[in-house]
C-alpha cells in the first residue's frame, strides 16, 4: 500500500465534487498540508478543512457548487477563492493562480492560470507544490516534492530568491518546516534568506505573528529559530535578543510553552517594559505581551539576585505569581539551576503560600476594631510580611500579630 492510499477516504467523499468539475470540463486536485501529510506517513485530521485547486474560475467553481453545498461563501472570491460547507465538511476551491508582491506593497497581486503546474510553481516549497488529482487520485508532483521529503531538505519550486519576492512570509514558514519536519535548507535557500531579509517589513505585523505563533507551538522549534539567527530574520521577527547563541540555549532548555519559549529568547533583549513594548510594536496580543514580559522580569531577579534564603524564595514565588513554572523554567535554562528543587519544596510544604491571606480585610477590621481605611491596608501589608519572613500562620497567630502591631503603629 503506498502513502497516498491514506487519501481513499477524502477521494471518495469528494468523488462526486470532481465528477461535477469533470462534467463542467474541469479538472480538480486535492492540495495543501493534506498531501504531504499523507506522503509522510503522518495521521491525517479527517475533520480537517480540505484545499482544492481548479482550472475553473469563480464564477463556474460557483456554479458547480450549487446544488452541492449547504453554504457558500465567496470573501476571498477576488483572490479566486470559493469556500463552501457540506456537512460538516469545509472546503476551499481556488482557481490556479500565482501571488505576486511588488516592491514595498502589503498586498499580493493574483494572476489565475489554466495550468496545474503553473499553479504548483508559486507554492511555498516543492513539498507543499504537489497535488492529486482527482477522482483517479495521480499524484502531480512536478518539482519532485515527495524525493525532498524523503531526503528530508528543503526547497523552493522556483528560484528561492523569486519565490520569497512572491511572498516574503515564506522565509519564515521555511523556518518552521525545517524545525516541523526535521528538514535541512538547500544552501541557496538559506542564502536567499540571508540576503532579502529586510522584505519581510512589506508583510503585515498581524501575519508574522501568526507565523511565530506556530513556530513557537512545535515541539522543538530550535532548529527553525536556529536558521532564522542565521539569516538576520530573527531580529526582525523579535527585536535585538542579545547573544544569539545564548538565546538558542536557553530556547533548548526551557519548557514546551509557547511565553516560556518567548521570554526564553527575549531574556537578555532589555527591561521587562522593553520586552513587552517590543512584543506590542509586532503585534502580539497584549495579554501574550504581559505576560511575556512578567516571565521575562522573574527569571532575571532570580538569575541575578538568586533568592538565598527562605524569605527570599518566598517573596520570589509569590511575585511571580501564575507565571511560576514558566519563571522557574526559563531561570533554570539561564544558569539557576538549584532554583527548581528549592521551589517544588517550598510549593509542597507551603501550599498555601500563593492563596488568599488568612485574615481579609473584613475580619482585620473585626479583629482590630477598624473602620475601613489605610490602616486597614496597612494591616494587611503587615501580616503579607509576617507570612513572607515566618510561614505559614494560622488566624489566631495573625490576631494576636496584628493586636500587637496596632499598639505599637498607634503609639
Amino acid at each position: 500500500m503506498s502513502n497516498l492510499d491514506n487519501l481513499d477516504p477524502i477521494r471518495r467523499e469528494a468523488g462526486d465534487l470532481a465528477e461535477r468539475f469533470a462534467a463542467a470540463g474541469y479538472r480538480l486536485y486535492l492540495v495543501g498540508g493534506v498531501v504531504r501529510d499523507a506522503l509522510v506517513g503522518s495521521a491525517l485530521d479527517t475533520t480537517a478543512d480540505l484545499d482544492f485547486t481548479t482550472d475553473a474560475q469563480p464564477d463556474a467553481v460557483k456554479a458547480i457548487l450549487e446544488g452541492w453545498a449547504d453554504t457558500l461563501w465567496t470573501q476571498g472570491e477576488r483572490f479566486g477563492t470559493v469556500g463552501a460547507r457540506r456537512g460538516d465538511r469545509r472546503v476551499e476551491i481556488t482557481t490556479h493562480r500565482r501571488e505576486r508582491y511588488h516592491p514595498g506593497s502589503r498586498k499580493p497581486e493574483v494572476d489565475f492560470s489554466d495550468a496545474i503546474d503553473a499553479d504548483l510553481s508559486r507554492r511555498d516549497f516543492t513539498i507543499n507544490a504537489m497535488a492529486v488529482e482527482l477522482p483517479a487520485g495521480a499524484l502531480v508532483d512536478p518539482f519532485g516534492g515527495a524525493a525532498d521529503l524523503a531526503a528530508r531538505l528543503l526547497r523552493t519550486p522556483l528560484d528561492p530568491a523569486e519565490t520569497f519576492r512572491d511572498d516574503p512570509l515564506r522565509m519564515l514558514r521555511a523556518a518552521r518546516f525545517l524545525a516541523q519536519l526535521q528538514m535541512a535548507a538547500e544552501p541557496s535557500l538559506v542564502d536567499a534568506m540571508a540576503a532579502m531579509a529586510d522584505r519581510l517589513r512589506i508583510v503585515a505585523d498581524e501575519r508574522i505573528r501568526d507565523e511565530l505563533d506556530r513556530l513557537l507551538a512545535l515541539p522543538d522549534p530550535g532548529p527553525g529559530f536556529a536558521l532564522l539567527f542565521r539569516t538576520g530574520l530573527a531580529e526582525r521577527v523579535l527585536g535585538p535578543v542579545g547573544d544569539d547563541a545564548a538565546a538558542l540555549a536557553r530556547l533548548q532548555g526551557v519548557i514546551d510553552d509557547p511565553v516560556a519559549r518567548l521570554a526564553a529568547l527575549l531574556l537578555d533583549a532589555g527591561s521587562p517594559d522593553e520586552v513587552r513594548a517590543a512584543l506590542a510594536e509586532r503585534r502580539a496580543t497584549s495579554a501574550t505581551a504581559r505576560a511575556v514580559a512578567a516571565v521575562v522580569e522573574a527569571a532575571r531577579a532570580a538569575v541575578d539576585n538568586p533568592p538565598r534564603t527562605l524569605p527570599e524564595l518566598r517573596r520570589w514565588v509569590v511575585n511571580a505569581g501564575p507565571h511560576l513554572d514558566q519563571a522557574v523554567a526559563v531561570a533554570v535554562a539561564a544558569g539557576a539551576r538549584g532554583l527548581q528543587g528549592e521551589v517544588e519544596a517550598l510549593v509542597r510544604s507551603e501550599p498555601d503560600l500563593g492563596g488568599p491571606p488568612v485574615l481579609g480585610g473584613t475580619e482585620i477590621m473585626a479583629a482590630l476594631g477598624l473602620e475601613p481605611g489605610p490602616v486597614v491596608g496597612a494591616a494587611t501589608a503587615e501580616l503579607r510580611r509576617l507570612r513572607m519572613d515566618t510561614g505559614p500562620l494560622t488566624p489566631a497567630q495573625a490576631r494576636r500579630h496584628l493586636l500587637d502591631w496596632l499598639e505599637h503603629h498607634a503609639g
